[in-house]
C-alpha cells in the first residue's frame, strides 16, 4: 500500500470514529447527519459534505441506524436524516468489541 492510499485509509477510519463519537454525545445517542457533516467540514476532516460511504459502512456493520427507514446513506444529507447509535455501536465505543476499520 502506498503512502497516499494509507493516508486515505486512516482518514476513513478517523471519520467513522468521529461520527460514532458525535452520536454518543447527542440526545438519545443520535444526531442529524447534516450536523455531523457540517462539524466534519468545520474540523477540516472532510472537504465535501458527502459522508455517505462512511455512514454506509457504519450502517452495514450495524453500528448505526436511521430513525426513518425510508432514508439511506446516500439520501441522508439531502433528507436531513437522523442517525443513532445501536447497541453494537455503543459496544464498539466502549471497547467491548473492536473494528480495525473504525478509529475510536
Amino acid at each position: 500500500m502506498n503512502d497516499e492510499m494509507a493516508a486515505e485509509v486512516q482518514q476513513n477510519k478517523s471519520v467513522r470514529g468521529y461520527i460514532l463519537r458525535s452520536l454518543a454525545k447527542g440526545p438519545q445517542n443520535s444526531s442529524l447527519v447534516r450536523t455531523i457533516t457540517n462539524a466534519l467540514v468545520q474540523e477540516q476532516m472532510i472537504i465535501t459534505p458527502d459522508i455517505s460511504k462512511h455512514v454506509d459502512y457504519l450502517e452495514d456493520a450495524e453500528y448505526i441506524e436511521f430513525t426513518n427507514k425510508r432514508v439511506n446513506a446516500y439520501t441522508a444529507y439531502k433528507n436531513d436524516a437522523v442517525i443513532k447509535l445501536t447497541r453494537k455501536g455503543v459496544d464498539l465505543l466502549e471497547g467491548t468489541i473492536e473494528d480495525p476499520g473504525v478509529d475510536i
